[in-house]
């Protein structure tokens, strides 16, 4: 069965803008992802207890991504006062803390993580993004474009 969906380019804008002093700083960025034929966009409740809200794989299923697809991640914390904690996880895992109101972008599944004083190695691919909320279930926007 032929697809009855064309790919597009997907357009990500980036911009600062800051006022100090009589003084305006800031960029604006726009890259262009070609090629992008999946798109999800959902909210997830995370709990208090570790989840796993997006995975990678050889095959795709819910919640489930094509390794090496997946183009741009865009991971939302909607709460007003809770933080989450993402752990990116397959042999090795690496945390990130993702604030109130603050986002997190990747642009691929390659990472690196290693034991406490451990050298870079190589990267690879995860194959969990696990979150758990600190103190009560907070709501995450994820937001995934792939080829």
């Amino acid at each position: 069965m032929a697809s009855i969906f064309n790919s597009s380019t997907l357009t990500v804008v980036i911009q600062e803008n800051v006022k100090l002093n009589n003084n305006t700083y800031g960029s604006r960025t726009e890259i262009n992802l070609g090629k992008i034929n999946e798109v999800s966009q959902r909210v997830v409740s995370v709990p208090t207890t570790q989840t796993t809200i997006l995975s990678m794989s050889s095959a795709v299923g819910a919640g489930t991504y094509l390794s090496g697809s997946v183009q741009y991640v865009r991971l939302t914390n909607l709460d007003n006062t809770n933080w989450v904690r993402l752990t990116f996880a397959s042999k090795n895992q690496f945390d990130v803390r993702l604030d109130a109101k603050k986002s997190y972008i990747f642009t691929n599944d390659a990472y690196s993580g290693s034991a406490a004083g451990g050298t870079f190695d190589s990267f690879a691919s995860f194959t969990n993004l696990k979150a758990v909320a600190n103190s009560s279930a907070v709501d995450v926007e994820v937001f995934v474009a792939s080829t």
